[in-house]
């Protein structure tokens, strides 16, 4: 590490949050480990509130626009690099004991819930949005609307997996090395492939 990410790394330390707009709040019980976590926040109407004994290293939450709602619940364990994408009118829960190790999560106009005892590797991406609108030319409509993503409970993620927007997987599923998952998936499956399907049925998985 160079002389400049030295300095920029305590200084995110000294004073990691950021704040501009009006009615936003942080809360943070007493963390397990904190090292190199920074919150900066540009709106309105915001909450950022993370339970007791979570690990908070290598971890940025960014919040552009309003009404975002930020949730860890108790011992979540985040090692980074992680970062948080907020960008209005979203919500992010984890659950309890959840460990994460390198995950992008983006929000947008809807939500992403994951449940407990759940387990993140490398370079994982969760988005449930698409950026840019896609408009029906006869309708005018949106087409490909914001969807939630909900992860259940003891949830395996592998490195280099891809969640997108509407996915719903059921709970002690593993989710392969490299699976771009696009479909719902049912309990105690193994999913893998591009784009992911249900290779095993009747599995959980342990530490």
């Amino acid at each position: 590490m160079i002389i400049k990410d030295i300095i920029r790394e305590f200084y995110r330390n000294l004073r990691p949050f950021k704040i501009s707009g009006k009615s936003n709040a942080i809360k943070i019980g007493k963390p397990r480990h904190k090292h190199n976590f920074f919150i900066n926040i540009k709106g309105n109407n915001n909450r950022v509130i993370i339970g007791e004994r979570c690990r908070l290293d290598n971890l940025t939450i960014t919040i552009n626009g309003d009404n975002n709602h930020i949730v860890f619940d108790e011992n979540v364990k985040f090692r980074g690099p992680c970062t948080i994408i907020a960008e209005g009118n979203s919500k992010l829960n984890i659950g309890s004991e959840t460990g994460v190790r390198g995950v992008t999560f983006i929000l947008k106009d809807a939500s992403i819930s994951i449940g407990k005892r759940c387990m993140f590797s490398y370079n994982i991406l969760l988005r449930n949005h698409d950026s840019h609108k896609v408009i029906n030319t006869v309708t005018g409509n949106v087409t490909n609307l914001a969807k939630d993503i909900i992860l259940h409970d003891h949830i395996w993620l592998a490195q280099n997996c891809t969640i997108l927007k509407g996915v719903e997987i059921g709970k002690n599923s593993i989710v392969a090395f490299g699976a771009i998952v696009t479909k719902n998936c049912p309990p105690n499956s193994v999913i893998a492939g591009c784009p992911a399907k249900v290779v095993a049925n009747n599995i959980t998985w342990d530490y």
